[in-house]
């Protein structure tokens, strides 16, 4: 008689474990996460920690690089809050992104924001990146 009665204690804890653990499984109502895009190949390159902060001639074209699925149409760059023109090159895989910095960051520092977002089933995941940089005053010619 003891037996029988641990035995159904057995099959009744194996049972209630057994269904907990199968509940748990959500076959196809999962979350797909969408790959955030990551802003890299900065020219001029960044900051190194504690070094200085790398210098342009005023005008001057800085470039970067989007990667990991970002939709080349959202990309957006700005400084000081102007936005700034891209001219944006497609390598399928990636996109190379070339600015042409304004007259009126001439000899300030300034940080450029970026700004992209990739677009994938899970819903569009949004990436902020950047750096800063300082623009050399230019020097006035005499004639």
């Amino acid at each position: 008689m003891k037996i029988i009665k641990r035995l159904k204690a057995g099959i009744i804890l194996g049972a209630m474990c057994f269904t907990g653990t199968a509940f748990a499984y959500n076959a196809g109502n999962f979350e797909e996460k969408c790959t955030v895009p990551t802003f890299s190949n900065f020219i001029p390159a960044e900051q190194v920690k504690g070094g200085p902060v790398p210098e342009v001639e005023a005008g001057a074209v800085v470039q970067f690089s989007v990667h990991r699925g970002a939709d080349l149409s959202t990309i957006r760059a700005e400084v000081r809050k102007l936005k700034l023109k891209l001219d944006i090159e497609n390598r399928n895989s990636y996109g190379i992104v070339r600015i042409k910095l304004p007259a009126e960051l001439n000899g300030k520092y300034a940080r450029i924001n970026l700004y992209a977002s990739s677009l994938g089933e899970g819903g569009a995941c949004k990436a902020k990146g950047g750096w800063l940089i300082k623009v050399k005053k230019a020097t006035e010619t005499e004639e």
